[in-house]
């Protein structure tokens, strides 16, 4: 079962995809016909319409219907369309306009910066340009106006309609931290900076093409490193699967072993496949351990003839067993996770915390896993719809809510200027207790 944060298996497409993209190419039969699909497949099969009670998703689709055929090029259809998936505030649920669009209309900022929203201010996170650190740009100061719109309103306005997500906290994230400077690749985004001792500055930050999926899946996968006190430190940045992969990790796990307890951090991770998720946690337990529960929607027809709703296929988890042929990890174990973790990520703490060996520190997680379906769309764009829902094996909830932490441990904006890590700090002085 895989699960993807940004294209989940269209890495096998986009090989296809033809890169000679123009900008007014789509006919306006084409274009009801785009809005119409993706209103058809989800009606059919997306798992969370009750997240959404206040959604009447037919007369939504009517109501967009003349404002797709009111638009003027490509882009302006893609737009529309991502404001109508983005109303079902699911964050597996989402539309992938076309590559060329993307890399030319939605580059990034985040190779010149970082930012996210902490106690209520939108803070510069990390200064990647050493430009703009040459400039006097640093971690710890806030944005206070974007493009000369003060943030909130320009977020509001350029950033929040078009975002996918299942909570409050994954919201945010998409809202203040990746999304937040993104746009046209052929004009800079201007920044107003409030620095520490009150002064503004204007900064002027230069988009890259940029796309997700492509950074998803040839970005590097983890970094490990043995802390003071011989605690093993391992940073998961994705659960990708690959040939490589377990021999790499059965490799690294020899050194884990070596150590006398361990700290998983799996904030930042976009998820992957739940079965490399698994095949690590088998490492670290003695017990056999249940992977989530899920349902999805069972469209049967001659049911709905007889006036019945849409029913669910509910299906338990399958038991995950310990290696056999290796020697277990028993010391002890924290994991790390906060909004940043997401979809397989999510079913690593799930099978964490059902193994009970050891605590989940930090902030509740993104809330959003499952398996979307995907289709094709007008122009070589896609989208995905996520057709299951995934629950503990105890049955409790944690799409469209998040995994609570054991311990949470927020980060302030002096943590950011002193370049404090406080979930990790906890971590080890947990370590250090058992």
């Amino acid at each position: 079962m895989k699960k993807f944060r940004l294209l989940f298996l269209l890495h096998i497409v986009l090989s296809s995809i033809v890169f000679a993209q123009f900008e007014n190419t789509i006919s306006k039969e084409e274009k009801l016909y785009g809005l119409s699909k993706i209103w058809m497949e989800v009606t059919y099969n997306f798992a969370f319409f009750h997240h959404v009670p206040d959604l009447n998703w037919d007369s939504t689709y009517k109501a967009f219907i003349p404002k797709v055929l009111e638009t003027k090029n490509d882009w302006e259809y893609y737009l529309e369309l991502q404001k109508f998936m983005a109303l079902l505030k699911d964050a597996h649920t989402r539309l992938f306009p076309p590559v060329t669009l993307r890399k030319k209309y939605y580059g990034t900022a985040t190779k010149q910066i970082l930012t996210r929203l902490i106690e209520g201010k939108v803070i510069i996170t990390k200064v990647i340009s050493d430009a703009l650190r040459q400039q006097g740009l640093k971690e710890g100061m806030e944005i206070v106006a974007i493009n000369k719109l003060n943030v909130f309103e320009y977020v509001e306005k350029n950033v929040a309609p078009f975002v996918y997500a299942s909570t409050i906290q994954d919201l945010q994230l998409q809202k203040y931290g990746h999304f937040l400077l993104n746009g046209n690749v052929t004009e800079p985004v201007q920044i107003d900076v409030q620095d520490f001792r009150g002064k503004i500055k204007t900064y002027n930050i230069n988009r890259e093409p940029w796309i997700l999926e492509e950074q998803f899946f040839t970005g590097k996968q983890w970094y490990f490193e043995i802390l003071d006190n011989n605690i093993g430190y391992l940073k998961m940045y994705n659960f990708i699967s690959s040939k490589q992969f377990q021999t790499k990790f059965d490799s690294l796990y020899k050194i884990i072993l070596t150590t006398d307890g361990l700290i998983i951090d799996v904030r930042n991770n976009s998820g992957g496949s739940t079965q490399i998720a698994h095949y690590i946690l088998r490492h670290f337990t003695q017990k056999p351990f249940k992977s989530v529960n899920w349902r999805t929607p069972n469209n049967i027809s001659a049911n709905r003839s007889w006036g019945k709703k849409i029913e669910w296929l509910n299906a338990e988890g399958n038991f995950v067993y310990p290696h056999t042929d290796k020697t277990l990890y028993m010391n002890p174990l924290i994991v790390l996770a906060d909004e940043s973790t997401f979809s397989a990520a999510e079913d690593f703490c799930v099978a964490f915390l059902t193994m009970e060996r050891g605590k989940l520190i930090g902030r509740k997680t993104a809330g959003s896993t499952g398996s979307p379906l995907i289709i094709n769309l007008p122009g070589e764009a896609f989208a995905s719809i996520c057709t299951k829902e995934d629950f503990f094996p105890n049955g409790r909830k944690f799409v469209g809510m998040g995994i609570s932490p054991d311990i949470e441990v927020k980060t302030t904006i002096n943590d950011i200027i002193e370049n404090k890590d406080a979930a990790l700090e906890v971590a080890i002085k947990e370590i250090m207790n058992e």
